[in-house]
Formats: structure tokens, sequence, C-alpha cells
């Protein structure tokens, strides 16, 4: 190439201005790298094909902060933005990606001339502590930070990496969050930088500017020497010649570093560029003017290794590819600001989804030493679920209860899931825990103990009463009515008492089919046996009559008749029932909340009412039988107890239909077992009791004399 042809251009820091050199140079081929610039529209490579830049675009900046807010709960937040293009498109694109991570904006300011000096009435009246920072840095930017710090003191800045910067910045920002790509000090650099001497470069214009702006001396250009001070509004001087070095503040270090790389990948494409057409001797045959358009493929290809080893080049978008740190400002007053940056965070957007952020909360300092508040509303607990309130952002809400058999296990939960059919709440409504299984049990229902205890008392006294009827199975007290029959319902009793075992426990499909047979059968036998009893009764006395037509049905065979015919029909019914719809075990999981009732169902429900229904069908005429012989003599006239017998038995059984129906679990099978137990005590008190007084206490009425002499005066 020619000594002095132009090759390409290294700029600029800022996005507008790029951008306006980007589409210029684009037309004429120019290669051009920026140290700065982020603007997403300059990464449209059909548009911009030959330019390059040393940072990623805005778009990785814009994912980081909003996962930033995501990690520190913070769903609440006022913008800052420049009033121009690049504001404007920087606000739009940050507003998606903040409302895809459900992240609500109070406020969006735009800042501009016009309104620099004023105070916007969204930023005096705001709630939210957390302000993002973006759009162009300018003069007026400032300033409108600085009017209205009033407003914001209590509030932390997130500032992207185009602003962190800008020292000016830092007092207002004091332990605000702010992004920063990782920089390394070149130190042959830092050598070069502080060993200048103006004496050395005395034909380098980029030398006089320095000397005339910062150390106010007179150029050999005399325009500059009439427009710099009416510029800068201060004279010159004659400095002479310099020979000490300049002793030159050494600039930013992020800038300087960035412009570092950019210089040096230009000028290794360049140098690879010219070697290749050395090596393949085109050098004299390509137009100096035409190897700009080269140039760009050289850059792509040239692979940057920083101090630390690590090697950088040029993605398909034209940036180097390079991860963000979050870093904390803490700014202390002592006589003049002092900055410190407390590394907090690192964010790299070439990791997975759950990896790319990493942030240490506790080596942040807030501002009063508390965590600025970043939400509408307070954070809703573990057990709450959110309830958005009608005509607000979707940040702002209430916090309403999971509702029955849901929790929520983490905090702001959109939804309460609904716990398993198995399982539970706890009172917190965070967890779900099995649900407490219901049944009447042997070792922790008090009931169990009592009707035990109760069952086998009444089915030992019966039994008892049935070895004492066996022993005094020839007097005639026991002989009077049909001492089989007697013998019959004792045994059916003493099976009743029994058949209450069969109820407590864990129900088992074997157990619900035989606890209703087993308490149905000997109850109808019982019911069988006392209507046999009470016509018995009736034809004994109309016997007694001259020329009765019933005196031959007297004797044991009606009644035995009777008894099993009775009885049979309520065996046929059980077979039926269970041979079709038999009862089986069942979990009921709905009738309480939090529990599991284990209990049997009956199955077939018109077998279950059909065995209850002819029960009481068999004690309502054993009850109106023997209520009409009630007043009829015989030698001992059962009828008056068992008319007693069967109005307790009926008087029981309706009361239970009514309290079984409006019971549910444990509770309704304890009420069934009251009912069998009070029914069957009833019968047995009613019929037995008389004669039992009579054999213990008065044996002397014992006797076929006495129960003849009886009905006689009866008569």
């Amino acid at each position: 190439m020619e000594r002095g042809a132009l090759a390409g251009f290294i700029g600029d820091l800022h996005s507008d201005t790029t951008l306006q050199m980007a589409q210029l140079l684009s037309l004429y081929g120019y290669t051009q790298i920026s140290y700065g610039a982020r603007d997403t529209l300059l990464s449209d490579r059909k548009m911009y094909p030959n330019f390059f830049r040393t940072v990623p675009d805005d778009e990785m900046q814009y994912v980081a902060i909003a996962k930033l807010l995501e990690r520190l709960k913070w769903n609440w937040v006022g913008i800052l933005t420049s009033d121009d293009e690049y504001g404007e498109r920087e606000i739009r694109h940050l507003s998606k990606h903040l409302s895809d991570h459900g992240i609500c904006i109070e406020f969006k300011i735009l800042v501009s001339v016009k309104n620099y000096n004023k105070i916007p009435p969204e930023l005096r009246s705001s709630t939210t502590e957390v302000l993002i920072i973006c759009g162009s840095v300018s003069l007026t930017y400032y300033k409108f930070l600085y009017y209205n710090v009033p407003y914001y003191t209590e509030k932390t800045f997130i500032i992207p990496d185009s602003w962190s910067m800008g020292e000016v910045f830092f007092g207002l920002s004091n332990c605000s969050l702010a992004f920063t790509f990782p920089h390394l000090y070149i130190k042959e650099m830092l050598e070069y930088f502080y060993n200048i001497y103006s004496s050395s470069r005395p034909n380098d214009p980029l030398m006089e500017d320095i000397l005339i702006t910062e150390y106010k001396c007179f150029s050999k250009n005399q325009m500059k020497n009439f427009l710099i001070p009416l510029t800068f509004r201060r004279p010159l001087r004659d400095c002479g010649v310099m020979t000490l070095p300049l002793g030159l503040s050494f600039p930013d270090e992020k800038t300087s570093y960035r412009v570092y790389i950019s210089v040096y990948i230009l000028a290794q494409a360049l140098h690879d560029m010219d070697f290749s057409l050395k090596i393949n001797n085109k050098q004299s045959e390509i137009n100096p003017h035409t190897l700009k358009y080269k140039l760009s493929r050289y850059v792509k290809e040239v692979q940057y290794k920083d101090p630390n080893g690590e090697v950088m080049i040029f993605n398909d978008k034209g940036e180097l590819p390079r991860p963000l740190d979050i870093v904390n400002w803490i700014t202390r007053i002592k006589g003049r600001n002092i900055t410190d940056w407390m590394h907090v965070g690192h964010f790299d957007g070439s990791l997975s989804e759950g990896q790319q952020l990493t942030l240490e909360p506790e080596l942040i300092s807030w501002k009063g030493d508390k965590v600025p508040r970043g939400q509408c509303s307070e954070e809703c607990l573990p057990g709450f679920r959110k309830s958005v309130r009608e005509g607000y952002h979707p940040c702002c809400y209430n916090c309403a209860p999971c509702s029955e058999g849901e929790i929520s296990n983490q905090s702001d939960s959109e939804l309460c899931k609904k716990c398993p059919e198995n399982e539970w709440p706890n009172k917190a409504k965070t967890i779900c825990s099995d649900k407490v299984i219901e049944y009447l049990s042997y070792e922790e229902d008090i009931l169990v103990l009592f009707f035990s205890i109760t069952s086998v008392i009444f089915a030992t006294t019966s039994l008892l009463l049935l070895g004492l009827f066996v022993w005094f199975r020839s007097t005639p007290i026991v002989r009077a009515n049909n001492r089989n029959l007697s013998f019959i319902l004792l045994l059916s009793l003493i099976l009743s008492f029994l058949s209450v075992f069969l109820f407590l426990g864990r129900p088992v499909d074997i157990t619900c089919m035989l606890q209703q047979v087993t308490f149905g059968v000997p109850f109808t036998i019982s019911a069988s046996s006392i209507l046999a009893k009470t016509i018995m009764v009736f034809i004994a006395f109309k016997a007694t009559r001259p020329g009765s037509s019933c005196r031959k049905w007297v004797g044991v065979k009606l009644p035995n008749t009777v008894m099993l015919f009775c009885s049979s029909i309520q065996v046929m019914n059980c077979i039926l029932w269970l041979s079709i719809s038999p009862p089986f075990q069942e979990y009921d999981m709905d009738s309480y909340p939090g529990k599991i009732i284990i209990q049997c169902n009956e199955g077939s429900v018109i077998g279950f009412y059909s065995m209850l229904g002819y029960m009481g069908f068999l004690a309502a005429v054993s009850f109106l039988l023997a209520f009409m012989v009630r007043t009829l003599p015989d030698s001992f006239n059962e009828a008056k107890y068992i008319t007693f017998s069967m109005l307790v038995f009926c008087s029981v059984w309706i009361a239970m239909i009514p309290a079984y129906l409006s019971t549910r679990g444990k509770y309704m099978v304890a009420v069934e077992i009251f009912a069998i137990l009070t029914s069957s005590a009833g019968i047995l008190l009613c019929m037995f009791s008389p004669k039992l007084y009579i054999l213990l206490f008065k044996p002397e009425l014992n006797t076929r004399g006495t129960m003849l002499g009886k009905r006689m005066m009866e008569m």
C-alpha cells in the first residue's frame, strides 16, 4: 500500500455519532471499529457489513438488567432515557425484555433540553426506589440528574456500561449497581503515556492540540490561537520549549483498553493483508484504493489474545463477545469524592439460561443499609397467591390465601397448586402432607373401648341367661310360651351383640360384607322369634274357648314355622344382595377436609335398606299384635313385655335413621353400633328380666299351680 492511504476508521465511543459514521462509511466500503457504540441497529450485517465493535450490543445488557432485577425480586422500576432516536429505541427494547420477565415500569421520563430543569411529576410521586439509566450520555442529561437530586437521593440506579465511564456521575449514583465490561491494564501503554515529551514530537498535530487545550500554550496555527480562547474562555501563553514529560492524566482505563484492542486488531489486519499480498506476489497488481474493500475479511479473522491469555474473535454480528461485570459504586466523601468499585456479580450471555447470572447480594452496600423497595406490592408469602387489582399494573396486586386443598411453597406465587388426592395442606398452606386416616381404631378411639366393653357385657349377660334358662328348662316359667323360641332369641341376641366387633377397626372388604349380614340376620331371627311368640300368645288364648278351631294350631310347629319362614326371607335377601352388589371398602376423601375416611360402602343401597325395612316390618307387626293381646289372660302373658321391647326397638331405629344419614365417617358407624346395642339390650331386658326375677328372687311363683291359679283368677 502506498504511504498515507486511508485504510479504516476507529471510533466512536457513543452510538449516535458512530451510527452516523457507519451510514456514511458503508457507502465507501471503509472498515470501522467502534470501542463503545452498542446500538442494536449496528448489528445489521446487510446494512453495515464493514462495521465492527469491541463491545457487545445493548441486547445483552437488556437481558442482564432484566435478570438482575428478577434475582433481586424487583418488579417495579422507573426508567430515565434521552429524548432522541437512540433513547426511544433503547427504552422500547428494554421495556420488552422487562415485560418478558414480569417487571413493570412505573414511569418513563425522556430527558431533553426542554425539560432538563423541570421536576417531572411522575418522579416526584414515584414509589419505586429503583431507577434504570439509559439513553445517550450528554451534558443536558447530567444537568437533569443534578437538578432533580432531592427526588432520588433514596433511589438506587441501575447503570449500563456506557454511563459507568463518566466520573461526574459517581457522586449521584452512590451505592448503585453498574454494568461494565472487564478491562485490563496494559503496562507498556501506561509507561508510554507517562513518558510523552512535547519536544520529541514537534510536528505532531495531536500534541499541538494537547498543549493548547491542556497547558494553554500558543500554537503555530494562528486560527487556533484565535478560536481556543473564545471557546474555552481562557487566555493562552508562550510555553517555550517543553523538555519534561507532560505528566498527562491517564485516560479512563476502560475506554483506553477498548481503544487499544481496536487499534491492535486493525493494525494486525493490515499487517496480515500486507503479508498475504507479499506471499502471493500480487502487491503490484492491486490498486491501493481498492484494498479498503478487502480489509474487513482480515479484520474478521484476527484473533486477539489479552494479557490473561484469553483469545477473542469477532462473532457473526461483528462483535467481540464478552461477559459483563456487575459492580457496586461506593462513593466516600473525604475532602473529595473517592469512588470504590466492589465486584458483586457477573453475567455471561453465552452460558445456559440458569447459569448466565451470578450475584453475591451480601457484598452490596445499599443506601441507608437497607435493600431498596422495588415492588409495587408487598411480597406474597408462601401460602398466599397474587390477586390482581382491577385497573392497576399486574405488578400491583393483593395477596389472597390459597383456597382449601391448595398450597404455594414460594413467595409471590401466581397460582396455588392443588395437593394430590391423598394429601392435604398444613395450616400455613405451604406443604402437602398425608391426610389423616379416620376409622374406628382400636388404638386411638375411646368409643371403640366403650363399645367393646358394652358388647362383651351384654353378650356375656345373654349367655348367662341362656345357661340359666337351660338349667331351669323344665320349670313352668321357662316352658311358658315356647322355651325353644326363648333359646333361639337369646342366641340371636348374643350374635347381635358380638356383630359389633365387625364394625370396629379398619374396614376391609370381607368385614364390610360380614358386618351387615351378621347384624341383619340375627336381628331378623330375633324379630321373627318375638313375632312367633306374639302369635303363640294370641292362639293360646283363643284355643281356651270351647269349640275353638284354634286348638289345632297350638304347639311348637306353628311358631317354629313362622320363625323359619320370616328369617328365610331375610337370608334370601342378604344372599341376593351379596351376589349382585356386595358391600366393599371405600376411601372417602371429600366429606371432611384433610381426612381420608375408610368406610364400608353398602354396594346396593336397595339391598341395605331392604334389610332394615324388613326388620322394621317384623318389629311393627310384632308390636301391633302384642299391643292387641297385652291384656289377654294367660299363665304367663308375654304380650306386654313384647310390646315394651318392640316399642324400644322401633324407637331406637326410627331415631337412628336420620342420625345415620346426617353423619359421615366413623361417627356414622358409631350411630349404627349404638342402635344395635341399644335395641338388642332393650329386647334382652324387656323380654327376660321378669322371668329372671321370678327364677332368682321368687322361685315360689315358678310352679304350675301358681301359673294355672293366676290364669283362672284372671278369667
